[in-house]
């Protein structure tokens, strides 16, 4: 990681050590991916499943919204990461760690000539498409660190052909988003305060693309900056032919039914399939409860050995070029026959003593015994904890056909075998393992316990009558008056909304929650991801949002107040997440904005991918009121148009479906208050009602009565706001405009929270 430096530029012997790490990179990663680009051998995750942030297998993706340049602030250090909402919500990688794949069908052959990239090539839209991937930056991740001024540089593109990264302006014109005002990368991207952006890709060629970035955050204020680690970006561009599978296991060949003692033993590793991998390890073990170890007559696909123990075990593995394993065989035994010449000291082994079980502190006596008997006296004794465990050597028991040691609770279940070795120290004979059992008898001994103590009684409780009690005697009697909890409407105490004037904002945000639906407002204005009841945010609309010249062709025209497509960091970027939805089931949302109050009329549209008015709204139509479906979660960004100033409200309702079952939540209904054109004075400013709770006194009819001074509540015992729109009566509320303050805010019932 980066840490806090005057200037973000790398000195020449350090920028040229960088290039060379990054080369190895680069080359490591294309070797990575070589299985997942052919043919995507990696599984690509469908919307709804579920990876890990560092996961040992490819993570492929191919559709959805991702974060590719993802720039935090963490610590004093720079961070660029990658962030996804494919397998959850915001799931951070590291870079190299996912490959994006740009399916065949981004294949566009009529881009226009004025268009990067013309006349064909892979197209990733500036608007979502739901099938395809949908790469964009995040720099919101340095708000609050100070070093908010960041610098994207992609040094370094890698692949078969060109790519270009552009955007559209609101009327559809090309628009560079690079330093050098260029449209094709490598290049430089800068977002002069945290943003969170979407551009239009091109990819000339299909094949494998690598970019490497680097993030410099730098503080305006003292000029001090922070430069991130170098990354590497995978793409893998349109459908390319699948390999032929590759080898999963070996078979051993040229193995004899038996040898001679000091016969060469010659072995071939044979592939299941053809294959040009040619890298093996091949490995002998004793017998079958030996350990393996690597064998020195392992040559390619070829072993060449010497038959010296009857029972010798032999096996092959195939590796691949980053030197994993790929197919192994089976092991093969190697059997000695010698016809009746038997080998001096042949004989087989036998471990006797073990008794039927032992208590703790007890002697434990072994004896190996040869049969038949021979002259080999050398021996080795072996434990392990059980019959699942691996032999370790009995490092006390020496070298003699005797192994004594005391028996403990911990030996239970032990298990002790023997093997004789000859003047080679090659194993002869190994015995059966035995099992040693510990056991421990219980011994008389006291009650377990005494009687538990009878329960005392509890004092007797407090048997005097309630409030309003007459007498005992007949007559007539006062009735009962009994303390009784009450509702009131009062005016509530003045507060102020939250003004946010710019910066990315997820008007409507769709959370699904504890089995209910949520409809809030979540910005990156005040913070990260900070949300807050929709009532209590003013969005302003300023007046540079005025455009005189709106084509015909686009709604609004001739003119109106526009907050276009792509953000405009001097103006508020209002869209819709649903992403919440999530993982829960109900992820089929329609945003129903059932009413529309203002001076004029408000359009709501996108573009597609060369300009053309696309409409967002269930009708087809561009005006609202009107609902937005998203099918699946999502993150989306439209064109707004306000025809006059002044002040709307928009009243909106979500609706999230189960698309297996069927069965819908449905969200409480929400206010919105936009403000559009010059701020009027009190804007922020907010009154309304809150509801108080009281105690008063009520007779069993229903009557008012009076009750005892010491059983009225002393004020309010809960109290619940309601509140109109904002009113624009007077300056109240400063603001939160670029350099400016947040609002200190009382919300009537959701805490601001991130």
């Amino acid at each position: 990681m980066g840490g806090a430096r005057s200037t973000p530029r790398l000195a020449g012997a350090e920028r040229a050590r960088e290039k060379e790490q990054l080369t190895d990179m680069t080359a490591s990663i294309r070797q990575r991916w070589r299985p997942a680009v052919t043919g995507l051998l990696a599984v690509t995750l469908a919307a709804g499943a579920h990876g890990t942030a560092h996961a040992a297998d490819p993570l492929v993706l191919d559709h959805g919204h991702i974060d590719a340049f993802n720039v935090t602030a963490e610590d004093g250090e720079l961070v660029l990461d990658l962030a996804e909402d494919v397998t959850g919500s915001h799931v951070r990688h590291a870079p190299e760690d996912v490959l994006l794949h740009v399916k065949e069908d981004a294949w566009i052959d009529g881009i226009p000539e004025q268009y990067p990239g013309s006349p064909a090539g892979y197209v990733l839209p500036l608007t979502q498409d739901q099938n395809l991937i949908w790469p964009g930056w995040n720099t919101g991740g340095v708000a609050g660190s100070g070093y908010t001024d960041v610098e994207i540089e992609i040094t370094e593109v890698n692949g078969p052909g060109p790519v270009y990264l552009y955007t559209l302006s609101g009327f559809g014109t090309v628009t560079s988003l690079l330093e050098d005002g260029g449209h094709q990368l490598p290049g430089t991207l800068r977002e002069e305060t945290p943003a969170h952006t979407h551009a239009q890709w091109t990819f000339a060629e299909p094949g494998q693309y690598t970019l490497t970035a680097r993030a410099t955050a730098t503080n305006p204020d003292t000029g001090q900056s922070l430069t991130s680690d170098a990354a590497a970006y995978a793409f893998s561009v349109g459908d390319q032919e699948e390999p032929p599978p590759g080898p999963t296991s070996l078979a051993i060949e040229g193995l004899a039914d038996h040898y001679h003692t000091g016969d060469a033993v010659e072995l071939t590793a044979v592939p299941n399939v053809e294959t040009d991998l040619d890298h093996y390890h091949w490995y002998t073990r004793d017998s079958a409860r030996a350990e393996w170890e690597a064998a020195e007559g392992g040559e390619g696909d070829a072993y060449t050995g010497t038959a010296e123990i009857d029972g010798q075990q032999i096996k092959a593995e195939l590796l691949d070029a980053d030197h994993a394993v790929v197919a192994e065989s089976q092991p093969v035994t190697v059997h000695i026959d010698d016809h009746g010449g038997e080998e001096p000291g042949a004989t087989t082994l036998t471990v006797e003593g073990v008794a039927d079980h032992y208590h703790p502190g007890d002697t434990v006596e072994l004896t190996a015994r040869q049969d038949p008997e021979t002259d080999l006296d050398h021996y080795h004794w072996f434990t392990r904890a059980s019959a699942d465990a691996e032999w370790a050597l009995a490092g006390d028991a020496g070298t003699g056909a005797s192994y004594a040691f005391e028996a403990a609770d911990e030996a239970d279940g032990l298990q002790v075998l023997a093997r004789l070795y000859d003047h080679d120290h090659a194993v002869v004979a190994e015995s059966e393992p035995v099992t040693i059992r510990v056991t421990t008898h219980d011994e008389p001994g006291a009650d377990p316990g005494a009687p538990s103590e009878e329960p005392s009684e509890a004092p007797a409780g407090d048997t005097s009558g309630g409030a309003g009690g007459g007498s005992a005697g007949g007559g007539d009697e006062a009735p009962l008056c009994l303390p009784t909890e009450e509702e009131r409407e009062v005016p509530a105490a003045p507060r102020d909304a939250l003004v946010l004037d710019h910066g990315h904002i997820d008007t409507f945000n769709v959370t699904a929650e504890g089995g209910d639906l949520l409809l809030d407002l979540r910005e990156d204005v005040t913070g990260s991801h900070v949300r807050h009841a929709p009532e209590d945010v003013i969005l302003h609309v300023k007046p540079e949002a005025f455009a005189d010249d709106i084509p015909a062709d686009y709604p609004g025209s001739p003119s109106g107040y526009l907050l276009p497509l792509t953000q405009d960091p001097d103006l508020i970027w209002p869209g819709w997440d649903t992403g919440g939805v999530a993982g829960s089931g109900y992820t089929d949302v329609s945003i129903d904005i059932s009413a529309v109050e203002g001076p004029g009329a408000v359009h709501l549209y996108s573009t597609n991918t060369f300009g053309g008015v696309v409409s967002l709204l269930d009708d087809g139509g561009h005006d609202l009121p009107g609902t937005v479906r998203e099918e699946s979660p999502a993150h989306t960004h439209a064109q707004w148009t306000f025809t006059e100033p002044g002040q709307y409200t928009l009243t909106v309702r979500a609706t999230a479906t189960d698309p297996g079952s069927g069965a819908s939540i449905t969200s409480d209904a929400e206010t919105y208050t936009f403000a559009v054109g010059d701020a009027p004075s009190g804007l922020g400013a907010q009154g309304g009602t809150t509801t108080e709770t009281v105690t008063v006194g009520r007779t069993a009819d229903g009557d008012d009565c009076a009750l005892p001074g010491d059983q009225l509540a002393g004020g309010n015992l809960a109290s619940t706001g309601t509140a109109p729109p904002p009113l624009l009566l007077g300056i109240g509320a400063a603001l939160v405009a670029t350099g400016g303050a947040a609002v200190a805010l009382r919300r009537r019932r959701l805490t601001a929270r991130a």
